[in-house]
Order: structure tokens, then C-alpha cells, then sequence
């Protein structure tokens, strides 16, 4: 039986359970074992000394997808960056602006230094992440969090809440080319900096 499959059986026969109940239960030659692959995969949570929680859904596609690791986990590299695109839409909102990306799909956009770049594909691929650079040729299927790198040789960056983000200016440029999917962005952008673009985003009415 694979752990998926477990995890949907014990979600429908106890939320909490001792270990003794599960070996009585679920007759296993390695019982402790599945218990620890199964903390270790979200499915279960150790509440104590041989006591243990079933993760429900969406406790575990928070343990699986926790944004704020995959934005932190960059820091890591001690290399030059710039989140930029959606991400510095991201950052220069506060989070309050985020369009196309789920927990299903969630692409992070980096501007690397070019020297660089062989050194941010190690860091990544090291630690098992996905990353893909901007421009060639895709070579897997990408899914979940992962990682794009825009390559250049120079770029300018801005501290947000402590990342490197590209400058607003530059974001609200973004904003401009892509206005169909971020207009809102730029409404949001033009309160909170009182930058005095004019910008007012409306959904129009349509009769039929």
C-alpha cells in the first residue's frame, strides 16, 4: 500500500493515535519505520512520546508548499540576486498582489549575474531544487516550486522587507508591458507609493 493511500485510511479511522494502536491495527513488519517515512513525507505529525496526529489536507499542503522557505532558501546562495517580475510585483505589494501561480505551479523569477550562473545551478540542483534558465531549452517537467534565472551581466536591485527585489520603477515597467494581468498590480502600487500614475482599475459591466 503507498503511503498516500495510508494516510486517506487513517485520515477516515482516527485524527490521533498511539503507536501501539496502529501496530494492532495495522499488522506491519516494520511499523516504526512507515510511522517515520510518513512524518518525514507531512502526512503525520509526532505529538509526543509514541502519539501521533493525522495531517489533514491542507496542513499538509502547507508542510509540502511553504512559500516563505522557497523565497529564504535563496539567501542561502550567498550570491548576487534580484527577485524581479511577479516576484518583485510580490515583494513591492507586500504579498498582496500574486497572479497565475499556485501551490501546483509556482515559478520564483531571479536576476543572477551571469559569472554566476553555473554557481546558482549547483546551489540548486545540489539541494534537489528545480531550476530552469530563462531562454533554454526546457528539459523537464516543471511543477511545484521552482526556480527561473535570468541571466545578465549587470542589474540593479533594491531592498524589500530584506530581499533583493529590482527597483520599483522597474517593476512598474513590468507592470505596464503585462497590463491585462497586472493592472490591479499598478493600482495597488499607485496607493501605496503615491506615485501618481492615474491608474484606476475597474471590472467593466456587460450587457448581453
Amino acid at each position: 500500500m503507498a503511503y498516500y493511500d495510508l494516510w486517506n485510511i487513517l485520515w477516515s479511522w482516527k485524527r490521533e493515535f498511539t503507536v501501539k494502536e496502529f501496530r494492532s491495527t495495522f499488522p506491519s513488519p516494520s511499523p516504526d519505520k512507515v510511522l517515520h517515512d510518513m512524518v518525514r513525507k507531512g502526512f503525520l505529525e509526532r505529538e509526543g512520546w509514541g502519539k501521533y496526529k493525522v495531517n489533514s489536507p491542507k496542513e499538509y499542503v502547507k508542510k509540502k508548499f511553504d512559500i516563505s522557505e522557497a523565497y529564504d532558501f535563496v539567501k542561502e546562495a550567498g550570491l548576487e540576486y534580484a527577485f524581479t517580475g511577479p516576484d518583485a510585483v510580490f515583494f513591492w505589494t507586500k504579498g498582496g498582489y500574486n497572479v497565475d501561480r499556485f501551490f501546483a505551479f509556482y515559478p520564483i523569477h531571479l536576476k543572477v549575474n551571469k559569472r554566476d550562473l553555473n554557481r546558482w545551478r549547483d546551489f540548486f540542483k545540489v539541494r534537489g531544487k528545480r531550476v530552469y534558465v530563462y531562454g533554454e531549452p526546457v528539459k523537464e517537467t516543471l511543477f511545484g516550486s521552482f526556480y527561473i534565472l535570468y541571466s545578465e551581466f549587470e542589474f540593479r536591485a533594491e531592498s524589500v522587507d530584506g530581499f533583493s527585489v529590482t527597483p520599483l520603477e522597474e517593476t512598474i515597467e513590468f507592470c505596464w508591458k503585462n497590463i491585462y494581468a497586472y493592472e490591479p498590480a499598478l493600482e495597488m502600487l499607485d496607493e501605496m507609493y503615491r506615485l501618481g500614475l492615474g491608474v484606476k482599475y475597474r471590472e467593466k459591466e456587460t450587457n448581453l
